[in-house]
């Protein structure tokens, strides 16, 4: 009952924190959020987070190789479905230039940290709820569903749908590996690429 409620809690701050993002900036409102989130999730249960971010070099490959393969699949699509999606283009760049408010370096640094915080809560907390209540399969999807509508607030249509696409691979990775380990470095090698160092709008 109280990690259901944890997760709760999650969730709804997480919505706030987007909604709040327009005023404050997606790095300070949804990655402050995400930081002090997995901060807190540590304090509440850090033999489960600890045990379930514990790394071996199995794990590490594992999420190295799922990254590896999301940032490629994203570039080879994008380009894609970006000449016969006509919102794709323009929504990508608000989102580029959301993402790219504070410097390279700045944005590199932080970027850790938030991961960290992102996977505590979601493939951590909120995942293991839905599944303690759905199943596997079910906690998976459900869970996926969540993260990306948690993103709604925002207003981009692509980081929803982009959310849910990379909410299952995660979600697909902790549920197959029961540890965090490969969602969490999948979730950096992406975000590190993708958003990052070699974005999609790059031309």
């Amino acid at each position: 009952m109280k990690d259901d409620a944890l997760a709760i809690v999650c969730v709804v701050v997480w919505v706030v924190a987007a909604a709040c993002a327009r005023l404050l900036g997606i790095w300070l409102a949804v990655g402050g959020a995400a930081v002090a989130l997995g901060v807190a999730v540590w304090i509440l249960d850090r033999n489960q987070a600890r045990a379930l971010l514990r790394p071996s070099p199995g794990l590490l490959a594992v999420g190295v190789a799922a990254g590896g393969v999301m940032a490629a699949v994203s570039a080879l699509l994008y380009p894609v479905l970006a000449r016969r999606v006509p919102f794709m283009a323009p929504d990508t760049a608000l989102l580029y230039s959301a993402f790219r408010a504070p410097s390279l370096t700045i944005a590199s640094i932080a970027l850790a940290p938030v991961v960290v915080g992102e996977e505590l809560v979601w493939r951590g907390v909120v995942q293991a709820a839905l599944t303690r209540r759905l199943g596997r399969p079910g906690g998976l999807v459900f869970a996926a569903v969540a993260y990306a509508l948690a993103h709604a607030p925002l207003g981009s249509p692509v980081l929803v749908t982009v959310a849910l696409l990379c909410g299952i691979a995660w979600g697909a990775l902790r549920a197959a590996s029961k540890s965090l380990i490969p969602p969490l470095v999948a979730h950096l090698v992406w975000d590190a690429l993708v958003l990052l160092w070699l974005p999609l709008d790059r031309g």
